[in-house]
């Protein structure tokens, strides 16, 4: 059987209420996870920050569809519930958004300066600083600082800025709220509840959900098919990353539902729909990665 490459779709139709259920689902999670932090020592406080950081990580898959405007109905739940799902990795609404649409508009061209390149993979010390993001509180801040002042870190107009500012103070206030008043009453809380899950464990665990989208295609090319995979994996694993394992058929189809992306893939791929797993991108990942490092 030949694959079809452009499938006709026609359902795009909003799933509200599945949204709500991810959305509840998180934050009743989030907030389990964080109460037996507080009330288990040993192996059970170690299950559950492990449960938060996967948690955090699973929170930016759910954002990403918010980012499109397809998660909730209206611009203000999608924003809320995007600066919800965001807020543990301090990944607020507006600058991710503006960044994320960024990269739609500019995937396979130079002006894609959001992707991932050769440069994060260059040498041993690129490669960790890239996967575990310990820059990611720094940059929060200093992007924080600049809106705050009244710059522009990103391609933001007006609008979007002024949004991002704010957005940036609530969290930045949040964030400091946190780290004195869990300094103060609950130190153990704070650094097992949100500090070590959300910026140790959850950055690589990040990568690993989306490193496999593009990592080893063709980043010079504006051919999807070229420049962007998609892959099987099992349930739990595409829930987990929100279907963005389908990520051509995101990239062909930006305003449709996530959870209809397998269908899309399937009807696509036709009869060759199980050929590419999760396996299989990893190591073409991991040769994108290892030549990268050989060219310098």
């Amino acid at each position: 059987m030949t694959v079809s490459s452009d499938p006709p779709v026609t359902d795009f139709a909003p799933a509200y209420a599945l949204s709500l259920d991810k959305l509840a689902g998180f934050l009743v999670a989030v907030a389990a996870l964080v109460w037996s932090v507080g009330t288990n020592d040993g192996p059970l406080s170690f299950a559950a920050t492990l449960g938060l950081a996967v948690l955090y990580a699973h929170g930016l898959e759910l954002q990403h569809e918010a980012l499109h405007g397809i998660f909730l109905r209206g611009e203000t739940a999608n924003r809320l519930a995007g600066s919800l799902l965001g807020a543990p990795m301090l990944a607020s609404f507006t600058d991710t958004r503006v960044r994320h649409l960024h990269h739609h508009r500019h995937v396979g061209t130079p002006a894609d300066v959001f992707d991932r390149s050769c440069r994060d993979f260059a040498d041993r010390r690129a490669l960790v600083l890239h996967v575990f993001e310990p820059a990611r509180l720094p940059m929060f801040l200093r992007a924080t600082f600049v809106l705050a002042r009244g710059g522009c870190p990103g391609p933001f107009g007006a609008k979007s800025r002024a949004r991002a500012r704010t957005e940036h103070l609530a969290l930045a206030a949040l964030a400091i709220a946190l780290i004195v008043t869990g300094g103060i009453f609950a130190p153990r809380l704070l650094v097992l509840g949100w500090l070590v899950p959300a910026f140790l464990i959850a950055p690589p665990l990040h990568f690993l959900m989306t490193a496999p989208d593009r990592l080893g295609r063709d980043p010079a090319s504006r051919d999807l098919t070229q420049n962007t995979r998609s892959y099987r994996a099992p349930a739990l694993w595409s829930y987990l990353v929100n279907y963005d394992n389908y990520h051509l058929e995101h990239h062909r189809y930006p305003a449709l539902p996530f959870h209809r992306l397998p269908a899309v893939h399937a009807r696509r791929m036709g009869e060759n729909s199980h050929r590419s797993g999760y396996g299989a991108a990893l190591r073409e990942g991991a040769a994108a990665i290892a030549a990268c490092r050989r060219t310098g």
